[in-house]
Formats: structure tokens, C-alpha cells, sequence
């Protein structure tokens, strides 16, 4: 995961990330996932930066305002072919909010719309934009970020809705992406009481991922979590805690703990005295494993 302190300008980025995957197939034979949030609009770490010469969008908001997919496809295409060109070949994009709460300021400029069928139609176009320049898009925040009013970058934050108003508003752009074959999800840190019955972000919660996104929703790609050195998490759980709670709800790939050396020592402790069995890693091996054998067979890595 590559952030804009990381990319100084075309050549150092290129050689950085042609180095990075070097080293992964060097090492497993397999690529490696070089990311980057790149949404278009806000959140762009390349197209922030005027050492790269790539188009500039507008908001998601004013793109889901026009109504057009043709217009969030090609803001897809477009990024995808600059992040390709760069040597990236994972996007965390698109974000498939619904913004339902008026007082949400995390995503308030970052969702195409308050409307879900609306959200999804362009999420999934994005992603098809995306992933027509070889780019795997990531879909954002399960089970939605546009209803809370706290931002997890801080600290908690919560969505009352219940499962059957969840289903039939922030849930569908991420039903429809599975519908059609999306392959990675990313995770908030957004508790659901009303779902799950405590405060337990959606990143470490069995009944969000493993029960309703797995097995309500039929999910079974890859579940990355939000960055886990964000204060929704730092300020209730320790790097291990929270990189075992995340394994054992069903997340596949944890990003970016706190204390990477405490976390990594967390779930090997765990892994060798059985609290994270043998065949929970499994699991998430052959899901990530399936994913990059995926892209060698569609050219997108070597």
C-alpha cells in the first residue's frame, strides 16, 4: 500500500514498484498486490501530486450527480491506465458508500450518491473502468461508511441500521459487485449494534464478514481490512489483538497494524498454540492464492 510520501515522481515510482515485485516473485514465485487509494476526485495520491502529469477528476459526488456510467467508467479507464502504467495493479477503489447521513463528513465528496441503486450502478462501472486496464478494484467500506456520523480515521463509529435496512440501502452496491464478479472488499471500522448486538467494528466482526458478506451475500473473494492504525481501532484493541480478531471474523489481508512486529507475533503465537487454526489460514491463502493466479492468466502480473 503505497501513499503519496511514497511517490515522488514517474521514474522513482516505476522503479520502486518494478523493485517490489521483483522481490515477491523472487521469493514465491507469485505477485505481490501494489495498491494505492486512488478514488478520483479527493482522494488521489498520484494525481495530488504535480510531479505526475495524469488527468484530474471531479468529486465522485458531482460524477454520481450527472447520472452517467459512461462517465464513471471512463474515470476507471483513465485511472487505470496511469496506475498501470506506473507499475500499480490494485486500486483501492471504488468506494461503494451510500451517503444516507447528511452530518457524514468522511465520505461526503467521495460517494457517487445517497441513492444506493444509483451508488452501485456507478461503483460497479468504475470498477469495470478499472479493471479494463488490467487494475484490480477494491470495493469500500463493507457495510458502508455513508450512514455514520463519526469518522473511523479517529475513532468509533456506528450505523444503526438493522440487517433488513442495511440490505435494502448501504448493502446493495456491494451485492451488486458480488453479483458481477467483483474479487476483493475492504472493511471498515464501522460497528453495526443493531446487526451484531455490540460495538465490534465490521473489520473484526465474525457475523458482519463470515455470516452476512460470506454467507448471507455469497462472497468469497478476498476481505482486506481497513488500515488497522486507524483510532476506531488503535483506541480498543493492541496491533495483535486486532490482526487476530480480523483473521478469526474472516478477513484475509490485514493492512497496515500500528505495531506490524506485535501484530505479526500475535497470529503466529496463535497459529502455533491453535487459537487461529491451521485451516482458518488456509482459507484465506487459497482466496488470495486464487486471486494472483487469476492475474498471471490475465496478463495483469507475471
Amino acid at each position: 500500500m503505497y501513499f503519496a510520501k511514497n511517490l515522488q515522481n514517474p521514474e522513482q515510482t516505476k522503479t520502486m514498484l518494478e523493485n517490489t515485485a521483483r522481490y515477491a516473485k523472487e521469493r514465491i514465485g507469485l505477485p505481490v498486490f501494489l495498491t494505492v487509494d486512488e478514488e478520483g476526485g479527493q482522494v488521489t495520491r498520484v494525481a495530488g501530486n504535480p510531479a505526475f502529469d495524469v488527468p484530474e477528476f471531479p468529486n465522485l459526488s458531482e460524477i454520481g450527480a450527472a447520472g452517467d456510467t459512461d462517465e464513471a467508467y471512463e474515470l476507471g479507464e483513465q485511472i487505470g491506465s496511469y496506475l498501470k502504467e506506473l507499475g500499480f495493479n490494485m486500486d483501492m477503489a471504488p468506494v461503494a458508500d451510500v451517503l444516507t447521513n447528511p452530518e457524514n463528513t468522511v465520505v461526503k465528496e467521495r460517494a457517487f450518491s445517497s441513492d444506493p441503486e444509483t451508488a452501485g450502478r456507478m461503483a460497479l462501472a468504475e470498477w469495470r473502468g478499472l479493471k479494463s486496464q488490467g487494475i484490480l478494484g477494491v470495493y469500500k467500506h463493507f457495510p458502508g461508511h455513508g450512514g455514520t456520523a463519526g469518522d473511523s480515521h479517529n475513532g468509533y463509529a456506528y450505523v444503526d441500521d438493522t440487517l433488513e435496512e442495511l440490505k435494502s440501502g448501504a448493502l446493495i452496491p456491494f451485492q451488486e459487485g458480488i453479483d458481477a464478479g467483483i474479487s476483493v472488499i475492504m472493511a471498515g471500522h464501522i460497528s453495526c449494534p443493531q446487526v451484531t448486538g455490540d460495538d465490534t467494528p465490521a473489520t473484526m466482526s465474525y457475523t458482519l464478514i463470515s455470516e452476512i458478506l460470506r454467507g448471507d451475500m455469497g462472497f468469497d473473494g478476498i476481505v482486506v481490512t481497513d488500515a488497522l492504525n486507524m483510532g476506531a481501532v488503535t483506541e480498543q484493541y493492541t496491533s495483535g489483538e486486532a490482526a487476530l480478531t480480523a483473521l478469526n471474523a474472516g478477513a484475509d489481508l490485514l493492512l497496515m497494524p500500528e505495531d506490524f512486529q506485535d501484530a505479526y507475533q500475535a497470529v503466529l503465537q496463535a497459529a502455533e498454540n491453535g487459537e487461529l487454526s491451521e485451516a482458518r489460514i488456509d482459507e484465506s491463502a487459497e482466496r488470495i492464492l486464487r486471486v494472483k493466479i487469476q492475474m498471471i492468466g490475465e496478463g495483469v502480473a507475471e
